[in-house]
């Protein structure tokens, strides 16, 4: 019996997922440059041709991978966040929501926070502006900025101190995902919001 439509959706849908999943885990533990296709080929247990035939190109496929799997994973993680209260409180509640995740069980949840905060270090891959390239670093700086307008954090320069929660988030990102599980351990997020306070 032919398939109907709905299934060969179903079936396409399944397969570029596979794809996408692949992609994601080689992405972050090589990083985009590292990675070449055959090896996400084999992971996703998929022929060159098919991959081909739903992505152009390595950069097509890690764009997907961010718009399709990373993007929305964090519009998710931070989507009951008011950014509209004091900025002390958008980031001590974004810290909270990531480090929550990065805790977590599956650490899918790991992975997805780390490639999105390491957009940037994408030596050969071209994005059309910084804001693309850092966005949460953007994000992050404004934060800090409000802030510091705000009287509640200190005055050391805005770009070192989202330079630093950055990197100590990634790296804790990074941890979670090299030691696994059971034997990392997470600080709390009241103590990363030291850095910042006066």
């Amino acid at each position: 019996m032919p398939k109907t439509k709905e299934q060969f959706e179903e079936i396409r849908n399944e397969r570029i997922d596979k794809i996408l999943e692949s992609a994601l885990r080689l992405f972050v533990m090589k990083g985009y440059d590292a990675v070449n296709l055959d090896e996400v080929t084999k992971e996703a247990k998929c022929s060159h041709g098919l991959l081909y035939h739903y992505f152009k190109g390595k950069d097509e496929l890690y764009l997907a991978v961010i718009n399709k799997k990373v993007v929305p994973y964090i519009k998710e993680t931070l989507q009951g966040i008011s950014f509209e209260q004091k900025a002390k409180y958008v980031i001590h509640d974004v810290l909270k929501e990531i480090l929550k995740k990065i805790k977590a069980v599956d650490e899918k949840n790991s992975w997805k926070i780390y490639l999105y905060l390491n957009i940037h270090l994408q030596k050969n891959l071209f994005l059309s502006s910084a804001q693309e390239k850092m966005p949460m670093f953007i994000k992050l700086l404004e934060l800090i900025k409000r802030g510091q307008e705000e009287g509640d954090f200190n005055d050391h320069n805005e770009d070192e101190l989202a330079i630093s929660l950055l990197s100590l988030i990634k790296g804790l990102a990074f941890t979670r995902i090299h030691i696994g599980y059971k034997r990392f351990k997470c600080p709390n997020s009241d103590i990363i919001m030291k850095m910042l306070y006066k």
